[in-house]
């Protein structure tokens, strides 16, 4: 996945466990990327509407840009041409486990580890 795991982090304990509570089910690691990029998208909101400039399309391209926030992945921010700084994609070995269902990530995938990145 082209995101960093976190499911099994100590550090999104809480996250993980407020999330089975509120749907019930075990979460994968792109709801968290989706919780992070709404507080991506708030932080820049926030920081527009408390500068007292115009909401429009390209001024929430730009302040999503200078964002620099820290979320559950870790520190979020945009390099000049709009892309994460981060680049972590995670690797995972899929092992078909029949007593649970195939959509079950948490015992249908194994961690591998995090993908080489080159320097």
């Amino acid at each position: 996945i082209a995101a960093p795991h976190l499911l099994d982090d100590p550090n999104s304990a809480s996250w993980v466990s407020s999330y089975v509570a509120r749907y019930k089910k075990q979460p994968s690691d792109y709801c968290i990327t989706a919780y992070d990029a709404v507080l991506v998208i708030a932080d820049a909101l926030g920081r527009l509407v408390k500068s007292g400039g115009p909401i429009t399309r390209a001024a929430m391209r730009d302040a999503i840009e200078a964002t620099k926030i820290d979320t559950l992945q870790g520190t979020v921010s945009f390099d000049k041409n709009g892309d994460l700084t981060s680049r972590i994609i995670s690797v995972f070995q899929i092992k078909r486990d029949t007593t649970f269902p195939p959509d079950d990530m948490a015992h249908q995938f194994k961690y591998v580890g995090v993908a080489p990145q080159e320097v």
